[in-house]
Parts: structure tokens; C-alpha cells; sequence
């Protein structure tokens, strides 16, 4: 074709174009814009529906409760838990790490597979089995028998008063049977809790992968960071709602269904206090099944997506998008190696996973033991730390998304700029790593950091004023005397209890040097020891400190979250978007959110100073070494960073670009042309197309 042929036909290139961009990368050949409904029922008043901002408005919804039962209501409760079913830190960070478990290969499934079928559908469904899983993850306690706790005094628990008669071991032995039984039931609960868990990961794998890419490939580009962004920074919201409303049903007792509250001696405040933990995962359950039917009205492909199409711009590492671009790439297991392949040997999205799944390290552990975290260093009871952590999730995790996401549209940037942003964001959260060192004073207590007696030893908790009292670390209920706390009555060796003006004294504390005599019936106020029930200090302003500090590192934190994808997003072809992630929540799964709570957990018990123990069998944490925590913490926290930082660094070094030089093409010999948007000129019968910006349709 000479220029003259090329002048005479003018119609030539937009119809050239449209037949190409038929095979572009998900496109389905003469398929046609579908409506918003469900099977014949598509009536005109809902196509208001079917466009991008809508669909991206019911994922925002989604998020909000995936963020409330996940990351909010879960992380808050697994304190609850922990006392509930005797769980250390790290049994019940497997808990939070449960949702990955079934993620991690689903991920990859849905992100291969579900490129080429109907997205909503698949999201759908995997909503009504989040709904399913959070049922699941509240079954212990409606088939559960009611809590029992260990206080002095009180007809429907055990005694943790000094009871010179009896004998520990004999009493453990008559429990033997029955703890059995008890312990295999706790298992299954566990089982409950790690299998609800894991179908909250498997259902909400869907959305996470051909959900983004379902964003991605109907909206333009510069538009994709600031959409997720939105669904990021709703689930942020959703989040903290988990942990204030979590937080706030944990102010009710845990069998307010099963016994009269008022019957309960025990307070919040009180270290053996368990919250209802079981009432906020019903709320999400109606949650996710109200958004599920609204998502699964959408169309394979929204009527915008051949005209987003027709603009976009392709940025995938080096531009080597030729075999991934063919119409059936992707649509059988074949495939699949080259697939996987096609992305592991792609060293910006290695680099990208490898950062990402440091952020997810530290992401998945604060997010788990963050309330736990200011509970423990600062006093306060775990309502309380739930309702901060709730205060300081919103404007630091939704606004750090919203951020990132702003500033990749406000400056246009392209991949390698949008990774050495997220590069910069790690540094400056790190140098704000040592306000976690921040924490009110160690109680102490005595036997482990006073001496009972003067000028004796601090030799443990077991001491000769209390050695024949068979005390137990089994229930915590500390006792303040002049600055220091008794881990219970029964270690202040005090042999009776009583109430006077509802206020419950103790007499006859052998640990005291000034003992009282044996409680009579003619026992005034003044013959019984007073004790402060309850640990001696309370919050003090170091919380305000480190609450400030955490927010600010939670917005630089969460400031990588929607560029991040962004970036990986572009640095692959667009027929690997959804693989890509798919992969991509594998590996942060794998290495980052599964492993983070785990690890931290680990790095918290390693602290515990007094563990729960009941006839030798090792529970809870009582309490812990503060200093310790936060030293180990901040250690922790900050070689993560470093380690991330480096590694987006190396993600933008090893980054190349598409080619943007000339291209010469024959159109008489040339399947695919570039677009044309430059200037067209002849030389010796052949039509050369100068393009500015090198887009393949």
C-alpha cells in the first residue's frame, strides 16, 4: 500500500485498530457490553449500576466488613480468647494467621483461572463463604460449656485463697478426668476457630485478585491506585469498627446468653475477665450476605471497557508481552508453568513481592497484638485498647492508603517513580521506630521483684509464708499493698475474705508483716488487711505519646498499600494482572500475614514473666516484662523496614521500561500496529507511523 492508497482510505486505520485490540489481552471478540441483573431480570433502573464507580462503591462495602471481621474484631478478641480456651500468644496468632491458610493456594487459582470467566460471580460466592466462615468462627461458644474463673470467695468458681488443708496434688488428680474431656473440647475449638478463619481467607481471595484486576481493567489508569485506595481505605475503616465494636462487646460478659451478669464477681477491669467475644462475628455474617447478591449482579465486562481499553498504555518490565497477548493464553493448565514463569523471571515483581511481604510482616503482627500491645505496656483493659486501636486505624491505615493513592495521581507517576515512592515512605516510618520503647512502669510484684519479707530474697512466687497454701498461677487476681502487687490473696497467704461496706478485705495474710488475727464473727474493719484490689498503677501519659507516634508510622505504613499494587500492576502485561496478584497475595501470605502474627507472638511470650498454670499445663501469660517487649519490638520493627526498603529500591533499579523509540511498520505485511496518534509519511511505497507513546492495541 503506496501513500495515495493510504490517503484514499481513511477509514483504514480506525477499523485496522479495532480488529487488533479484538486480541488484545482479555478481550473477548464481538462479545457485547452486558447489563447490570441477575439472569432475566436486568430491568433499565438498574444499569445505573453498571458502571465502574458503582462496582467499585459495593467493593468499598465489601472491604468494610472483610477489614471489621479480619483485622479488626478477630485481632481484638484474641485476648478474650487466650483466657477463654488458656491459649499463649503464639497458638493464638495461628488463629489470626488461619485466614491466610486457605488464601495462599486459592489465591493463585482464582488469579489464574478467573482472568478469562466471569469475575463478579466468583467474588459473589466467595462472599456467601466468608458469611459461612464467620458463622463457623462464633460455633464455640453456642456448643461450649460456660466459662469458669478462679476467684476468692465466690460459690460458682474455685477458691484462690490459702487453704492450709488442702493438697494441690490431690486436687489435681481428682480434675485429672475431667480436664481431659476439657482439653479435648478446647481443641475442637480451636479447630472452630482456625477453620472459620480459614474460610474468611479462601472467600475473600476472590476479591482480592480478579476483583483488582476486575478495577483495573474497566477504569483508566491513572484512576486504578485511587480505586483501590478507596477499597483499601474502606476495609482500613471496616477495621477499626472491628476493633471498637469488638472492643465494646468485650465489655459484656462472655455468657451474658447463659447466666445472669449481675451474678458475675468479676469487672473488665479484672485480669480473668472474658468479653463476648461471639457477638460481633454474627454482625459480620449479615454483613456479608447483604453485598454479596448486589456484586453478583455485574456483568462479565462493564460497558466502559472497550473504550479503556482503546487508551491504555502498556508498561509491563521490558515490554515482552507478545506470547502472554494471544487471545487463548491463559485459558488451560498449559499455560500455566509459562505463566508462573513469565512472572519469577520478571525481577521488578520479584523485588516488588519480596517488599511487600516485609510490609505485610509488620502489617499482620501489629494489626493482631496492636491492642494487646497497648493493654499490656500501658494498664489499661482490653475495651479500652480495642476502642484506641479503632480511634487511631482510621485516619492512620484509611488515610495512608487514600495518600499513597492521591499522590501516584497527582504527579502521574510511572512505575519506577510509584516504587521509589513506596521506598521512601519505609525510611521515614522506620525512623520512627523507637516510640514503641514508650510504656508505663512495671508493677512489681512480690516474690519475683520485692522480697516477701524484709531481707530476704526474692525467690518466686512461692515463698515460707505461703509455701503450704497450695497457690497456683492458675487465676490471676492481684492485690496492691504499699506500691507492690500480690499475684493473689492466696500468695499474700491470707486465709480468709470478707465483705464490709462492698468492699472485699482479707485476714490472716501470713505474707504481711502486719498479719492480722483469725477472722471472727465479732471481726471489726480494722482487724481485717486491706488490700487495693487490682494491679497498683494505671495509664499514664506515655499512652498519648505512643498513640500520636503510632499513627503517624501507620500512615506511612499503609502509604505503600494501593501504589504497591499500582506498580504491580504495571510492571507485568495485562494479561498477567490477575495472575500476578494471585501470585503476589501468595507470597505476602505465605511469608508476610501468615508468618508476622506468629513471629510477634513469639517475640511477646518470650517477655511473659508469670504464665497461667493449672495442675503443670502451661496457659496464658499473666504478665510481662515491659522493657523487654518494647526493646525486642522495636528491633523487630525496624531491620523490617531496612530489609524493605532496600529491596522496592532494587525493584527500581533492575525496572526497564517499555522501548518508546520509532517503530517502523509495513502495514501490508504487519498483524499489529502501534497507535496512531503520531504523524504518518512514505518512503519508497511503505507507510511509516512515528508514535509518541508506543501503546499496543
Amino acid at each position: 500500500m503506496n501513500l495515495q492508497d493510504f490517503q484514499a482510505n481513511e477509514s483504514f486505520l480506525p477499523q485496522m485498530s479495532q480488529q487488533q485490540y479484538a486480541e488484545k489481552p482479555g478481550a473477548e471478540q464481538d462479545e457485547p457490553s452486558e447489563k447490570y441483573g441477575c439472569l432475566r431480570f436486568k430491568p433499565a433502573c438498574l444499569q445505573r449500576m453498571n458502571t465502574i464507580k458503582v462496582h467499585v462503591f459495593w467493593q468499598c462495602v465489601f472491604c468494610f466488613f472483610e477489614g471489621f471481621i479480619v483485622n479488626g474484631v478477630i485481632n481484638v478478641v484474641l485476648v478474650a480468647l487466650e483466657k477463654r480456651y488458656s491459649l499463649p500468644s503464639s497458638r493464638s496468632g495461628l488463629i489470626a494467621s488461619a485466614n491466610d491458610f486457605g488464601s495462599i493456594i486459592c489465591s493463585v487459582l482464582f488469579g489464574y483461572f478467573g482472568e478469562k470467566r466471569h469475575k463478579p460471580r466468583l467474588m459473589g460466592t466467595g462472599i456467601l463463604l466468608m458469611a459461612t466462615g464467620s458463622l463457623v468462627f462464633s460455633l464455640p461458644h453456642f456448643i461450649g460449656e460456660a466459662y469458669k474463673y478462679k476467684v476468692s470467695a465466690d460459690v460458682n468458681a474455685s477458691t484462690n485463697i490459702c487453704l492450709l488443708d488442702d493438697n494441690v496434688t490431690d486436687t489435681c488428680s481428682t480434675r485429672a478426668a475431667a480436664d481431659d474431656t476439657i482439653a479435648n473440647s478446647v481443641v475442637m475449638y480451636y479447630g472452630l476457630l482456625m477453620v472459620g478463619n480459614i474460610l474468611l481467607g479462601i472467600g475473600a481471595a476472590p476479591m482480592f485478585t480478579i476483583g483488582l484486576s476486575y478495577i483495573d481493567e474497566n477504569c483508566k489508569a491513572k484512576l486504578t491506585a485511587l480505586y483501590i485506595g478507596w477499597t483499601f481505605s474502606s476495609a482500613a475503616v471496616g477495621v477499626a469498627a472491628g476493633y471498637v465494636v469488638g472492643g465494646q462487646t468485650l465489655s459484656l460478659f462472655v455468657d451474658i446468653d447463659k447466666v445472669d451478669p449481675a451474678s458475675v464477681p468479676l469487672t473488665p477491669a479484672d485480669p480473668q475477665w472474658v468479653g463476648a467475644w461471639w457477638i460481633a462475628p454474627l454482625i459480620a455474617t449479615l454483613g456479608f450476605l447483604a453485598v454479596a447478591f448486589p456484586i453478583y449482579g455485574y456483568p462479565k465486562r462493564l460497558p466502559s471497557y472497550k473504550e479503556v481499553q482503546k487508551a491504555r498504555a502498556s508498561e509491563a518490565h521490558g515490554g515482552n508481552d507478545e506470547l502472554t497477548a494471544k487471545v487463548n493464553f491463559g485459558k488451560s493448565w498449559k499455560d500455566f508453568p509459562k505463566s508462573i514463569w513469565f512472572l519469577v523471571t520478571n525481577p521488578t515483581y520479584v523485588f516488588i513481592c519480596f517488599g511487600a511481604a516485609v510490609e505485610a510482616l509488620i502489617i499482620g503482627g501489629m494489626a493482631t497484638f496492636g491492642a494487646k500491645l497497648i493493654q499490656e505496656k500501658f494498664n489499661v483493659d482490653i475495651t479500652y485498647a480495642g476502642t484506641v486501636m479503632g480511634i487511631i486505624t482510621i485516619p492512620g491505615s484509611g488515610g495512608g492508603m487514600l495518600l499513597g493513592g492521591y499522590l501516584v495521581k497527582r504527579f502521574n507517576l510511572k512505575c519506577r517513580g510509584i516504587i521509589r515512592m513506596c521506598a521512601a515512605f519505609m525510611v521515614a516510618a522506620c525512623l520512627c521506630g523507637p516510640f514503641m520503647l514508650a510504656q508505663c512502669p512495671n508493677d512489681p510484684v512480690y516474690g519475683m521483684d520485692s522480697p516477701y519479707m524484709q531481707g530476704s530474697p526474692a525467690s518466686g512466687l512461692v515463698s515460707g509464708c505461703n509455701e503450704l497454701c497450695g497457690c497456683t498461677t492458675e487465676g490471676f487476681e492481684p492485690l496492691c499493698a504499699q506500691g507492690t502487687i500480690f499475684f493473689s490473696p492466696c500468695h499474700a497467704g491470707c486465709t480468709d475474705s470478707i465483705t464490709i461496706d462492698g468492699k472485699k478485705t482479707y485476714a490472716n495474710c501470713s505474707c504481711l508483716a502486719n498479719a492480722t488475727t483469725a477472722l471472727s464473727t465479732n471481726t471489726s474493719p480494722s482487724d481485717v488487711t486491706s488490700f487495693q484490689p487490682g494491679k497498683c498503677s494505671g495509664s499514664c501519659p506515655w499512652l498519648y505519646v505512643f498513640c500520636a507516634m503510632f499513627l503517624v508510622t501507620m500512615v506511612l505504613t499503609f502509604a505503600t498499600m494501593s501504589p504497591g499494587v499500582a506498580a504491580l500492576f504495571r510492571c507485568v502485561p495485562d494479561n498477567q494482572r490477575s495472575i500476578g496478584i494471585g501470585v503476589n497475595l501468595l507470597f505476602v501470605r505465605l511469608v508476610g500475614t501468615t508468618t508476622g502474627p506468629v513471629i510477634l507472638g513469639a517475640i511477646i511470650d518470650s517477655t511473659c514473666t508469670i504464665w497461667q498454670d493449672t495442675c503443670g499445663t502451661r496457659g496464658s501469660c499473666w504478665m510481662y516484662d515491659k522493657s523487654a517487649m518494647g526493646t525486642r519490638i522495636v528491633l523487630w520493627f525496624m531491620g523490617l523496614k531496612v530489609a524493605g526498603c532496600l529491596l522496592f529500591l532494587i525493584a527500581s533499579i533492575v525496572y526497564k521500561p517499555p522501548p518508546t523509540e520509532e517503530k517502523v511498520v509495513t502495514i501490508e505485511t504487519v498483524a499489529t500496529v502501534e497507535h496512531f496518534n503520531g504523524v504518518a509519511n512514505s518512503d519508497n511505497g511503505n507507510i511509516f507511523i512515528r508514535s509518541r507513546d508506543s501503546t499496543r492495541l
